[in-house]
């Protein structure tokens, strides 16, 4: 027991959440924050930069090879490699290239949008959770779903097999991205949240337990759904006058790299930068609980400095 009465602090303070539910879910706490839009908005706009530029290395070289080994042009493994090799070796090279520089602006412009989004409900002072999350969420899937389908054609183009980069991106091609990425949206933000109340209320799992293993196996699971439109949206694209034999073949001979690549990349997409992006947040920009934040912070550091000096004089 702490018998210094000037260390004591009275605050009421909530247990703190597990590290990795805030990893797995950005909004794992209420932000608060009280800064002026004008000062704040461009502060909302170098976070997004900052969060971007840690997850998209990962995910632009994961995209690229799955693009690479569909269209033939590199076997996966081989690719990964390669890339993996350019990025550590030559990191010019690699950060100036087109793969890492269309996947940063495909997640600067979702994380900006999200941050902004944020702000202009702080601005309308709108403070019912569901309605954030709702038109939190939709801004952000627009922004997401429609920069990535522009990324992937692109890609397309610059990864895929060489007569297919002289055509225009065909219209099926782009509506399977889109219809992908919304599988991929629908799956982290409602069906795992829904996923995780059923097993808690109706199956007794341990709040965290379920939320953590939701948020992780059903965005993954959607993938093993969402491969094959895939892999068509980019065999199409490739090789448009196939058959239908010819299109379950490429399918069925893609599915498993697929599935898995685009399973891996969940995690960096959907964990490393919304983490990132709302811890650059709360270190940034002012918030209304910096006085808890704080008192906080220096009671662990009195603990702890109490602990090693226990263990000292022991």
């Amino acid at each position: 027991m702490n018998n210094n009465p000037k260390l004591e602090f009275s605050a009421e303070e909530e247990e703190e959440a597990p590290w990795y539910r805030a990893f797995i879910f950005s909004d794992v706490r209420p932000h608060d924050f009280i800064e002026a839009a004008k000062t704040r908005a461009p502060k909302e706009i170098g976070c997004a930069f900052a969060a971007s530029f840690l997850v998209s290395p990962l995910v632009s070289i994961i995209d690229k090879c799955i693009v690479q080994d569909i269209s033939g042009s590199g076997k996966f493994i081989d690719a990964i490699k390669k890339a993996s090799h350019e990025m550590v070796a030559q990191p010019r090279t690699f950060f100036g290239g087109l793969s890492f520089r269309l996947t940063f602006a495909v997640y600067f412009g979702t994380y900006a949008v999200a941050n902004l989004a944020e702000m202009f409900l702080d601005v309308q002072k709108i403070r019912d959770d569901e309605t954030r999350k709702q038109r939190k969420v939709a801004a952000s899937a627009v922004a997401n779903i429609s920069l990535l389908a522009w990324r992937d054609s692109v890609f397309a183009k610059a990864f895929g097999n060489a007569e297919a980069a002289k055509r225009k991106t065909p219209l099926r091609t782009f509506g399977l991205f889109a219809a992908r990425d919304t599988a991929t949206m629908y799956a982290t933000f409602y069906a795992a949240p829904r996923a995780a109340k059923y097993l808690e209320h109706e199956r007794g799992w341990e709040r965290n337990t379920a939320e953590l293993s939701m948020a992780l196996a059903i965005p993954v699971a959607t993938q093993v759904l969402t491969a094959p439109i895939h892999i068509h949206a980019m065999d199409y694209f490739n090789v448009p006058k196939a058959t239908t034999a010819e299109r379950f073949a490429t399918i069925k001979k893609e599915f498993n790299t697929v599935s898995f690549a685009r399973g891996l990349r969940i995690l960096p997409a959907f964990g490393i930068g919304s983490f990132s992006n709302n811890k650059f947040r709360e270190l940034f920009i002012r918030g209304q609980d910096e006085s808890k934040f704080y008192r906080k912070r220096l009671t662990t550091l009195y603990d702890a400095a109490r602990r090693n000096t226990t263990k000292a004089s022991n």
